[in-house]
């Protein structure tokens, strides 16, 4: 088994591909062929990087950190030489929050569907049994070039009219610092339509723990990272009108796909659209283009708010 992800008690953790935090803290394996089982862990802490802004005053983990457990546990698991990603979400359902000090378990079954390439389940359960999480993807490796096909071009500016500068943005979202993963808002519909930025750089948490001397490949950055900047730019469309009470979360996502690889210097443009608002609860779609590369593509992500006490008593 690759334990390139796995921190060894008394040593500095390194990773051979990017990656916002150390996500699997150890795996127990069941089977290997044909179908890959086996069973990872990892101990929510606040210490980690990224977590301390999510959210400020309840660490939470981020749901996208749930696919980026799934990522690197895959890869001590199956050991290939460029790194597995996933490439396809089909599903994925949030059910119960996991915070600082909980312990997340996650089953996970691959089944081989080609070359470096598998269908994934995988079930997340708190310490205490409470179910969490439920995923089915694709995971394999990526074509470095590769975009997806789909209509139109990538979106463009318009009128600047009530669009919030940086503090405005700060004001709104509920994350803080190193989270924030939203540079700027180019466009904006109220209640309909959004266009947001971010710009990719080389001194990111993500980077800080790569082993010297990779190759460029291993630069990619983070696809969890790339959902969480999705989502950050839709919830910038409704937040700034919702009710201040309560833990606003993701709740499921469903056909998201990844295509190609981006890297340090490049500059996401998220595109997100409204399709339905229930009180506060949110469902958007949309797509993120790299240049004029569309490299995600979102079927639908809903967030739900639960109340504070709710979420803190359980």
């Amino acid at each position: 088994m690759n334990t390139d992800v796995i921190d060894r008690v008394g040593q500095p953790w390194t990773t051979r591909f990017a990656a916002p935090l150390r996500a699997v803290d150890r795996i127990e394996t069941s089977a290997m062929v044909p179908t890959v089982k086996f069973r990872a862990y990892k101990e929510v802490d606040s210490r980690d990087p990224y977590m301390e802004g999510h959210f400020p005053g309840l660490t939470l983990l981020p749901a996208t950190f749930f696919l980026e457990a799934l990522r690197q546990s895959m890869n001590a698991v199956v050991g290939r030489t460029e790194p597995v990603n996933v490439l396809k979400i089909v599903s994925g359902r949030w059910l119960a929050p996991v915070l600082h000090g909980d312990e997340l378990c996650m089953d996970v079954e691959a089944v081989p569907e080609g070359p470096d390439r598998w269908t994934v389940r995988a079930r997340g359960v708190r310490r205490d049994g409470t179910a969490v999480s439920v995923v089915k993807a694709v995971v394999g490796t990526e074509r470095r070039t590769h975009d997806l096909d789909v209509p139109g071009r990538p979106p463009s500016g318009g009128d600047h009219t009530g669009i919030p500068d940086y503090a405005g943005m700060l004001d709104i979202l509920p994350v803080a610092h190193p989270i924030v993963l939203v540079d700027r808002v180019d466009a904006i519909e109220p209640g309909r339509r959004i266009v947001a930025s971010k710009a990719v750089t080389g001194s990111e948490p993500c980077y800080r723990s790569m082993s010297a001397g990779l190759p460029g490949s291993r630069y990619t950055y983070p696809h969890s990272l790339m959902l969480e900047s999705f989502g950050q730019a839709a919830a910038l469309l409704w937040l700034g009108d919702a009710s201040d009470d309560g833990v606003r979360m993701a709740a499921s996502v469903r056909d998201c796909r990844f295509a190609g690889q981006v890297y340090p210097g490049a500059v996401l443009r998220h595109e997100a659209r409204i399709d339905r608002l229930i009180s506060d609860d949110v469902f958007v779609s949309g797509r993120t283009w790299d240049g004029d590369r569309c490299v995600l593509t979102v079927g639908m992500m809903a967030t739900v708010t639960r109340p504070r006490t709710a979420v803190l008593g359980r």
